[in-house]
């Protein structure tokens, strides 16, 4: 037994070398996106007022996770009008910034969760469509904290594909291993992590000016549905 225990550390102590070797000799691709991202999301709508907020005030910056999500452009910005609240949520790594699985903590159900909200519902890879395009499926849940009940929709965006998993807590020490294992050493791509939440449920918010110009500016993001290969 202990034999075997040693035999399977120094495989793992071995992959992690070749790992390190593999990502500092092969330097990641040219990044896509050169738009910044408060310039590209809608922020002057007729009888609606928007805001700005610092990354800081967003669940998902303040939670104990937020040490690792060192994105390379960010937006938290806020819609409102009479009694619906829109809040939109947007983090962007370059190629080879961050490990698809540590980008994936942004979901609310680690950060929100961690930070104090109550999971009510959960839905993955839901169908999402605008203006008879599709986008790549998303991630829903219904969250709250102190009666305030949020709507939430969210994708996180690995190279234009929506990467769906059942996450509940804080990634594992293992989770480069487990991209590999998934994606193999193809882990280089731009990501962006997308959250849209409401007081309101989506179908009524489909119908107003500032939900429509938001996911007419998400295009920008390479967010279509994508063909199954």
């Amino acid at each position: 037994m202990k034999q075997l225990v040693i035999i399977t550390v120094s495989i793992l102590l071995v992959s992690v070398i070749g790992l390190r070797t593999y990502f500092t000799l092969v330097p990641p691709p040219e990044p896509t996106f050169q738009e910044a991202l408060s310039d590209l999301m809608p922020d002057d709508i007729k009888g609606w007022r928007i805001k700005d907020h610092d990354m800081a005030d967003s669940p998902e910056a303040s939670s104990r996770v937020s040490d690792f999500l060192k994105f390379d452009d960010a937006i938290f910005r806020t819609y409102e009008q009479y009694d619906t609240a829109i809040g939109l949520y947007i983090a962007y790594w370059k190629p080879g910034t961050a490990s698809y699985r540590w980008a994936g903590a942004h979901t609310p159900d680690t950060c929100w969760v961690v930070n104090g909200w109550t999971r009510n519902e959960r839905a993955y890879s839901v169908p999402f469509s605008h203006a008879e395009r599709e986008f790549e499926p998303a991630e829903f849940g219904v969250y709250e904290m102190n009666s305030n009940e949020q709507n939430v929709y969210f994708w996180h965006i690995v190279g234009g594909r929506a990467y769906s998993y059942k996450q509940t807590k804080v990634p594992n020490i293992f989770s480069a291993l487990i991209d590999i294992k998934n994606f193999g050493l193809n882990l280089r791509k731009e990501q962006f992590f997308v959250r849209i939440s409401s007081n309101k449920d989506f179908e009524t918010l489909k119908s107003t000016e500032a939900m429509d110009q938001i996911l007419e500016a998400l295009y920008a993001l390479n967010m279509d549905k994508k063909e199954v290969l």
